[in-house]
């Protein structure tokens, strides 16, 4: 009750919607029921009572009424379909959002196949509470009043007898559908894996034939398609079974009725007409009163739906915006870590008392093995994640101060892993600054020596690069991802080894666009080739989420310890290192 009560107050700001569709179900219930008043008064007054004149008027009653009812109807389920639209695009607008909140640390815990299914499964079987239940619930208790009254009216005798179904049905609900809640939140769940299964496949459909695989996956999807089937079946036997025995009693009753309403005609204690309009009345009466078991059978299916969605909406972000947060007029871009330390796992630690200042316009070099911590370190000044211990400062200033939205917008990021968008090019470099115009695109195309090729592509900018960008190769995605950065213009940059994916020539003419990106700036540059830093102002050391070294490149190599190290490994046998390194900065 309480999960359901939350998910309809989640809906208030669409009374507008509420209040006609609440009266239509209220309203429309009295002309249903008149119907079989009519019915008896064509029977009683006028077939055996032989009046002729009284037909056609009887007969445009009955029709009148049911007009007006069926356009009642028709408006009603209408407004109902428009209403479950409104509250679907409200709940997944909500999921959406809360999904931009979440930090990374969300993102690493679970698998985005089952956020997608909160979307396409437990959303939509939440929000068809709203539109089948609450109104659907109104307008059948309206009925069951209005009708039993009505039968009371006509044969105090007949309606004691149609008059027991309805307790014994809600009865039957509260017990029979007891089970469907949590077995509908098991089936939600696997038909969360089934999605998540799906979207591993499709994005690793390359892995999968490389490795020969496709049998294999083939046999795990068909494996969860199965035990998918098995749930959802149990789900469809629990119903299927309360829908019976709605049947078998309606019949049973309907029977006596017939029965008893029969033997009181023939001893003239009924008329014709009031039997047929008992029996009409008690199905108006009994379908509302199995419309409450399905309803009740749909509220606890859509509660399991309704459950996943807010154990989801009620995850609290790791990464939140203070109240006070401010907004500086001005930046340097001095970045400082004091004393810092995090760790995903608590025990497990990521980071251990880092301590390091970045100045403007320097190149801060982060190398290392593979799992050290540096990529979680430039993290930190994104606010991708918070310390557990220390602070991150800018200019002087805890990051934890300032406004998440201002702070992201004064840096730029060049990932490893290039993600580009599935659409254009034009769009996917402007995606780093809002309403840049074409000539700042094609600026900062130009100066990450990305519009040479686009220039040769038939639709120029306007080329769809396809999901992920599988339509070019990885280095045009990589110049793109640096256009992206250049058109920012951040005061504080990231580049994670952003020429790794570019030939000698290329990486080469990157250079003076990267020198130019660089000036003035914080710059902090993840290097997993030590060609790469000579001309760093300092290199960053780190090993086991510590800085062990630190210093220029020459400084390190004198020093002999794990930079010089990792230079020997990667230099073995090559010539001195004056004349083969290139001293380009990623």
């Amino acid at each position: 009750m309480k999960t359901f009560l939350r998910a309809l107050g989640d809906s208030r700001t669409l009374w507008k919607l509420w209040v006609p569709l609440l009266l239509l179900a209220m309203l429309t219930p009295p002309l249903v029921l008149a119907l079989p008043l009519v019915e008896k008064k064509l029977i009683d007054e006028v077939i055996l009572a032989r009046q002729p004149d009284l037909l056609l008027e009887t007969l445009a009653q009955y029709v009148g009424l049911w007009l007006v009812a069926t356009v009642f109807q028709i408006f009603g389920a209408t407004l109902a379909t428009y209403l479950t639209e409104r509250i679907t695009l409200h709940f997944r607008h909500r999921v959406f959002a809360h999904c931009e909140t979440l930090s990374l640390a969300f993102s690493r815990r679970e698998h985005s196949g089952r956020t997608l299914s909160l979307f396409a499964n437990d959303v939509p079987s939440l929000t068809n509470l709203f539109s089948s239940t609450v109104a659907g619930a109104l307008g059948s208790i309206t009925t069951l009043l209005l009708g039993a009254a009505l039968m009371f009216v006509l044969s105090p005798q007949l309606a004691i007898i149609a008059g027991v179904a309805p307790p014994l049905v809600s009865v039957a609900a509260a017990v029979v559908t007891r089970p469907l809640r949590p077995a509908t939140r098991r089936a939600q769940e696997k038909a969360a894996e089934l999605t998540e299964r799906i979207q591993e496949n499709l994005a690793g459909i390359r892995e999968i034939v490389a490795f020969g695989q496709e049998h294999a996956q083939r046999i795990r999807f068909l494996t969860t398609l199965g035990e998918l089937l098995r749930l959802r079946m149990r789900v469809v036997m629990i119903d299927t079974a309360i829908q019976s025995g709605q049947s078998l009693f309606s019949l049973a009753v309907t029977l006596v009725i017939l029965g008893y309403g029969g033997y009181l005609v023939m001893q003239g204690d009924a008329t014709v007409g009031t039997l047929v309009a008992m029996n009409s009345l008690f199905g108006y009466v009994f379908q509302p009163a199995g419309q409450l078991l399905r309803l009740v059978s749909g509220v606890q299916k859509a509660l399991g739906a309704a459950d996943r969605v807010y154990e989801f909406l009620d995850q609290k972000p790791q990464v939140q915006e203070r109240v006070e947060a401010r907004v500086p007029s001005n930046i340097r871009g001095c970045i400082a870590f004091d004393d810092v330390s995090f760790e995903h796992v608590p025990g497990q630690s990521v980071l251990a008392d880092v301590s390091l200042t970045g100045q403007p316009g320097q190149v801060i070099a982060l190398v290392g093995p593979s799992g050290a911590g540096k990529t979680t370190l430039v993290s930190l000044i994104a606010r991708f994640y918070d310390p557990i211990r220390g602070r991150v400062l800018l200019d002087g200033t805890d990051l934890r101060d300032l406004s998440l939205d201002w702070l992201r917008s004064q840096i730029a990021i060049v990932f490893q892993d290039t993600y580009l968008f599935a659409t254009s090019i034009r769009e996917n470099i402007a995606f780093g600054r809002d309403g840049a115009s074409e000539t700042q695109i094609i600026a900062a195309a130009r100066s990450a020596n990305a519009w040479e090729f686009i220039e040769r592509l038939p639709n120029g900018l306007d080329t769809l690069v396809g999901e992920r960008g599988t339509h070019l190769s990885e280095g045009q995605k990589q110049r793109l991802s640096i256009a992206r950065a250049i058109l920012r213009d951040p005061r504080i940059l990231i580049l994670d080894e952003p020429t790794s994916a570019l030939d000698a020539r290329s990486e080469h003419q990157l250079q003076a666009a990267l020198d130019n990106l660089m000036l003035n700036r914080t710059t902090f540059v993840i290097a997993h080739r030590l060609a790469t830093v000579q001309r760093a102002d300092r290199i960053l050391v780190i090993e086991n989420g510590r800085i062990v070294e630190q210093g220029t490149h020459a400084e390190l190599l004198a020093y002999r310890g794990v930079y010089r190290e990792l230079f020997d490994l990667q230099f073995a046998g090559a010539r001195p290192a004056g004349d083969a390194l290139v001293s380009s900065l990623s």
